[in-house]
């Protein structure tokens, strides 16, 4: 098949988001009538504002969802994240960076049947519930969470359960509280437990079909389904507690991310549904008071992405800082997975220190059957100036296929590989993220190299080279490079392969033919482990956990090591890696750790930095009530009191503080 460049036309929008540009271009499945979730940062603007500016051009095209109530329509904050359903040319208006709405960024999620929407919903009850002293709230987001397993109830038909919001669903007409999304409260809970418990035993299937976890009439994937989920695992050892241990003090909240987010992490963004979930639980962990006074709260979400600016001005690691301060009376932690791209060859650093004039080439593996898309992000170092300096030309070369034309550090600078029926396969683009952030950002966007549609246009597999040569760029400063997390996680139907950068001089194994968990001294491979902390985890005040295996005494292979980008922006205090590590793996032999199935009784293994978070905020939801300073500042002083000795001279970019020992008997 032929393929062939092209550049951008003049007077074409400059778009704000890479991804959302991409996807909208070039999709043939969303149409102009489809509703879009959507995450927006608006400046210096209210929601109400905002609602009103959109109106006058498009009046029924936009949808707020309740969850914002009256209070939160009518703040003005200097900045603030809003999740929202649009249909796509409100999008695309949005998405460009001479937008008369206020819109700093953007970012898409998935496709949503208007049936699933409700546009007359009513705020959620916000009423205060009283809970005995000492209690914390713990709440979960994450995908396939069993809120049904008995490690969640009091009685055998009484649950922990306050609050769940299950967003894979449409909303529950009968409460009218929901634009978007099922809620489910105790009382709504406990009476599916009494209804479907018969001799003492819960009919787990029939609770998940009625409160629209599972719908096997409609065909939809729920992980819940399987015999373990990743929902229920990290919720068991974040708050799992047999009910005869239960003493009333730990109320859980937690929300259900729709299970396509997770599945397909190449393109569709996870922020507007996490964003909507954070303000969901936000809201409701303010209800919890002990004689007037809020509760604390600890809140785990152990998902983890491998692009990002990677320097605590990212907006997911804004969304955090946002929802751990938008109640000032409530004392609120949060704990992240360090990651577990350390061995995962997606990150790179090209530093032109004048013995490369002639540009750094990096080798880029798509693989065949990758039925997502593939992204590579090249970050600039930061600027203050405006323009920013055009600091390198990228060109990009496909397998059997031309080298692109020079893509430059500067704004308009696109370039577009079409396949010869002229249908796009790959697109090069360059992008400024704005204050705080103040980066530039090329982004190489490939399309899947597999598809069930017969329409779908397909991008070449096989060694992509990525040449960055220097402009404007100093010999100290550095470009920092990730392939965007691609691959499909384990319990999903097979779909996304993971790209990788395949440098030969890049040293995989030590003499012993172990993996390098480290970079060797020296090495002159672009390839980098160092900093492949997870994108989501490098904001300030969550607690990251790292993993160690258990009876080996060594931080896991794959555990993501620091350090961050530090630029003048980076917040304070900035960190280097994670704070803390935690148990991940029983040994190199028998993996992961024990937790909840998906049905009560069951008891299954998931390893990854994953099932360390979770641990450690099940000490943090014992400490928080008795402890006066940050999250932070706690968890470096519990890893020196309860240690787990690690070998001498672990990177603190890999272990932080330390291992902490943190035992779960949940009976």
């Amino acid at each position: 098949m032929a393929y062939s460049w092209t550049s951008s036309s003049k007077g074409e929008q400059i778009p704000i988001d890479a991804l959302t540009f991409t996807r909208l271009s070039k999709s043939l499945d969303i149409l102009d009538s489809d509703w879009l979730s959507a995450m927006v940062e608006l400046e210096d603007i209210s929601i109400a504002e905002f609602e009103a500016r959109l109106a006058v051009d498009y009046p029924r095209d936009l949808l707020v969802p309740s969850a914002y109530d009256e209070a939160d329509r009518n703040r003005r904050p200097d900045r603030q994240f809003v999740s929202l359903f649009a249909r796509r040319n409100v999008i695309e208006a949005l998405n460009d960076t001479q937008n008369e709405y206020s819109v700093a960024n953007v970012h898409l999620g998935l496709l949503t049947p208007e049936e699933w929407l409700s546009f007359d919903a009513d705020a959620p009850d916000l009423s205060p519930i009283e809970v005995p002293k000492g209690s914390v709230v713990t709440a979960m987001i994450d995908d396939g969470i069993g809120i049904a397993h008995e490690l969640f109830r009091a009685e055998p038909e009484e649950t922990r359960v306050e609050f769940c919001t299950v967003l894979p669903a449409p909303p529950n007409p009968e409460r009218g509280d929901a634009s978007q999304g099922r809620v489910l409260d105790a009382d709504e809970i406990d009476k599916y437990l009494r209804e479907f418990t018969r001799s003492g035993l819960l009919d787990e299937d029939q609770f998940y079909s009625r409160t629209a976890q599972i719908d096997y009439r409609q065909g939809k994937f729920s992980p819940i389904s399987l015999r373990r989920s990743h929902g229920t695992h990290v919720m068991g050892l974040s708050t799992g507690f047999a009910p005869e241990l239960d003493d009333g003090t730990r109320p859980i909240i937690c929300a259900v991310l729709p299970p396509r987010v997770v599945e397909d992490t190449s393109g569709i963004s996870l922020l507007p549904a996490l964003s909507l979930a954070l303000h969901l639980l936000g809201k409701q962990a303010s209800r919890f008071q002990h004689n007037g006074e809020p509760v604390p709260m600890v809140t785990n979400f152990s998902y983890g992405n491998f692009s990002g600016p990677h320097d605590g001005t990212s907006e997911v690691s804004r969304l955090f800082e946002q929802f751990l301060s938008s109640d000032p009376e409530q004392t609120r932690w949060m704990t992240l997975p360090a990651g577990n791209g350390n061995l995962a060859r997606a990150h790179a650093e090209l530093q032109f220190d004048g013995k490369n004039t002639d540009g750094i080439t990096l080798d880029l593996r798509v693989l065949p059957d990758d039925r997502t898309a593939s992204h590579v992000e090249l970050w600039m170092p930061f600027s203050d100036s405006d323009p920013p300096p055009d600091y390198v030309s990228v060109t990009v070369t496909p397998p059997f296929g031309p080298e692109s034309l020079t893509v430059k550090a500067q704004p308009g600078q696109h370039q577009t590989l079409l396949d010869e029926l002229g249908r796009v396969v790959a697109t090069l683009l360059y992008t400024f993220e704005p204050a705080p952030t103040a980066r530039g950002l090329i982004t190489l966007a490939i399309e899947p190299t597999a598809s069930l549609d017969p329409g779908r246009a397909l991008a070449p597999s096989g060694r992509w080279n990525i040449c960055a040569k220097p402009n404007d760029i100093a010999p100290d400063q550095k470009v920092q490079v990730w392939v965007r997390r691609d691959e499909t996680l384990p319990g999903y139907r097979p779909g996304g392969r993971q790209s990788y950068f395949d440098n030969g001089d890049y040293v995989r194994f030590g003499p012993f033919g172990a993996p390098l968990p480290v970079d060797p001294p020296d090495t002159p491979s672009p390839i980098r482990r160092a900093g492949t902390l997870s994108g989501f985890a490098c904001g300030p005040s969550p607690i990251v956990v790292a993993a160690y295996t258990k009876r080996n005494e060594i931080i896991s292979y794959y555990s993501a090591a620091g350090p961050l980008t530090h630029t003048p922006m980076t917040p304070e205090p900035s960190r280097n890696g994670p704070d803390v590590a935690a148990e991940g793996d029983e040994s190199l032999v028998l993996w992961g750790v024990v937790s909840a199935g998906s049905r009560s009784g069951s008891y299954v293994r998931l390893n990854g930095t994953s099932v360390s978070a979770p641990r450690v905020a099940r000490k943090a939801s014992d400490a928080i009530t008795d402890w006066n300073g940050t999250a932070r500042e706690w968890v470096a002083l519990a890893a020196k009191e309860d240690p787990f000795d690690l070998p001498p001279g672990t990177e603190p970019e890999r272990m932080g503080h330390g291992g902490i020992t943190i035992p779960i008997e949940w009976s």
